[in-house]
């Protein structure tokens, strides 16, 4: 029987060979859309060592009479699933492509299926594909991924354009995860509903400026004077990406019922007003009830792939043990450790990559440098944010812009930019943790009350405010100082109805009983010794002064003495 069934899936395999549509299937080959890959899948789960996992989504009909056929009858749970079927999800048939279900004028008869180092291979339908070659996509091939940490994590080249393809993809994935989970009934889900979703993944990061989230968070604000503090930016990414992709559209004449138009634009924005029905669908890309989503999912496995950190967490699990309940995404209840594990990744992924110190020194740099070359601009960089084809214009070469120009007026920002590739970066001078009791009524440090502190130096004049940068650091689970699980819904079978929330201490009593961080940071923009050992003279004095002792961990003295660049 088992010589039976590895024929079998060997002439499924040369089958599929024989397929010129790259990795596309059709009906005639694909009984249920597959290609027989479940016939495979099942094999190799059958014939491997170890006991198969019952645990995941229900098995469909057709997937068990697939399973019978080769003999394994004997399992007779009606919610056994391998994980392999939502990884090798059935592909779109050829002769639905032909009939234009996924838009109502794809240019392309065919889609194409890319080969990622993370997902493996990733098909798109016609329609994705329509929009993924259009200038407005292929901009984020000039968006670094990590940003400035790529200045660290040399293996950390990833753009946000290989990043968008992996949310797509797994944007599909989930989709066919809860179908596949759903009741007899179904959740009526439909193709526009999917075709959304996967839109929505794609474009979701259209709207990114020049090094992501330093543009956002650290450049405008300088420019524009927003207090970000006192209120909401008036500008967003999420918003600029609805006003991207609506003008991808026009200007590359993909059309799209309005209605498809809409809906993405409000995944992309999270706007769940004017949604009557399937509000679930919006957890796929942004979750904003727990912050479990596709997007989580996709920069975790990439970022830490690419930077060559490892992490805890299975999110194919997580994929392959969710269902909807009332409305909402629901984990498998004995997943609720692998849940943990994916905010514990995030947070460590924080703290060692993202806010990583000398990445954190090379981003002041660039924020210095464009704002020097913005106001040398007139603001041409601050103000293309409202206005789409001037905003499509900016991306990372910026710096290679400001670098090559021989304009007198971007003297400062030249030199800056100089000064980063000859690895001359502002000086990390020191950092400690705010006590856990201090944390919750913590008020950010200014650089004015660091050189208050600074006694007698070397500096004639002393310290100034624009000598130091200090850096506000905080690391949480993704809810502040709530703990995000909180607001996750399980359920214990697969035939539940009704979902539950799990309380911490029900558990497990190794789990972090606080779930936000703060840290405090000081740099030195001068690289001067006498700078550096007058910023860490009066950072020590600071805390003394605050905190009645010294509560960084390395010694002020090791800080001056070494010349770590």
């Amino acid at each position: 029987a088992w010589r039976a069934a590895m024929r079998a899936s060997a002439s499924v395999g040369e089958a599929e060979a024989e397929d010129d549509d790259r990795g596309l299937s059709s009906p005639e080959k694909a009984p249920g859309g597959d290609g027989g890959r479940r016939d495979g899948a099942r094999v190799a789960a059958t014939t491997r060592e170890g006991p198969v996992d019952d645990s995941a989504a229900p098995m469909t009909t057709e997937a068990r009479l697939d399973a019978d056929a080769f003999g394994d009858a004997s399992d007779d749970d009606p919610f056994i699933a391998q994980l392999s079927q939502i990884a090798h999800e059935p592909r779109v048939h050829v002769g639905e492509e032909a009939r234009g279900v996924f838009g109502r004028g794809a240019r392309r008869a065919r889609g194409k299926t890319f080969n990622d180092p993370v997902h493996g291979h990733m098909y798109f339908n016609p329609t994705v594909c329509d929009v993924i070659d259009t200038a407005q996509m292929q901009r984020l091939r000039d968006l670094k991924q990590l940003g400035t940490s790529y200045f660290v994590f040399p293996g950390a080249a990833h753009n946000r354009f290989e990043h968008s393809l992996g949310t797509c993809h797994l944007a599909n994935t989930v989709f066919e995860s809860i179908k596949r989970s759903a009741p007899k009934k179904g959740l009526g889900l439909t193709s526009e509903d999917k075709l959304c979703v996967q839109l929505a993944g794609l474009c979701h990061d259209m709207g990114h400026g020049p090094f992501s989230h330093v543009f956002d968070n650290e450049f405008l604000p300088l420019r524009h004077g927003w207090d970000l503090k006192q209120s909401e930016a008036p500008w967003n990414h999420e918003r600029m990406g609805a006003d991207m992709f609506q003008w991808c559209l026009d200007d590359n004449h993909i059309d799209l019922d309005p209605s498809v138009v809409r809906r993405v634009c409000d995944f992309i924005t999270s706007n769940e007003d004017g949604a009557k029905e399937k509000r679930y669908l919006f957890d796929i890309i942004a979750n904003k009830q727990n912050g479990i989503d596709v997007d989580k999912f996709e920069y975790l496995l990439r970022d830490s792939f690419q930077a060559g950190v490892r992490m805890n967490v299975d999110t194919m699990r997580l994929t392959s043990h969710m269902k909807v309940i009332d409305d909402r995404i629901c984990f498998k209840s004995s997943e609720i450790m692998n849940v943990y594990s994916l905010f514990h990744s995030r947070a460590t992924m924080h703290q060692s990559v993202y806010t990583h110190k000398k990445a954190k020194a090379v981003e002041y740099m660039v924020v210095d440098a464009l704002v020097e070359a913005d106001a040398a601009w007139n603001s041409k960089i601050s103000d293309s944010i409202w206005d789409v084809k001037e905003f499509i214009k900016m991306d990372d070469t910026l710096l290679k812009q400001i670098e090559n120009s021989n304009e007198a007026a971007l003297g400062k920002a030249r030199d800056i930019v100089r000064r980063i590739r000859r690895r001359e970066l502002y000086r990390f001078v020191n950092e400690y943790t705010v006590p856990e009791e201090r944390v919750a009524d913590f008020k950010p440090v200014l650089a004015s009350d660091i050189t208050a502190c600074q006694g007698t130096n070397n500096i004639p004049g002393g310290l100034k405010p624009d000598d130091i940068i200090v850096q506000n650091l905080k690391i949480d689970y993704g809810k502040k100082h709530r703990n995000p699980v909180d607001s996750v819904r399980f359920f214990h079978y697969w035939d539940d109805e009704k979902s539950i929330s799990i309380p911490k201490e029900q558990v497990s009593s190794l789990l972090p009983h606080t779930f936000v961080q703060r840290t405090v940071r000081v740099y030195s923009r001068s690289r001067d010794d006498n700078y550096v050992d007058a910023v860490a003279q009066a950072f020590t004095n600071f805390q003394r002064h605050n905190l009645g002792q010294e509560q960084q961990i390395t010694p002020s003295k090791r800080q001056r003495t070494a010349d770590w660049s």
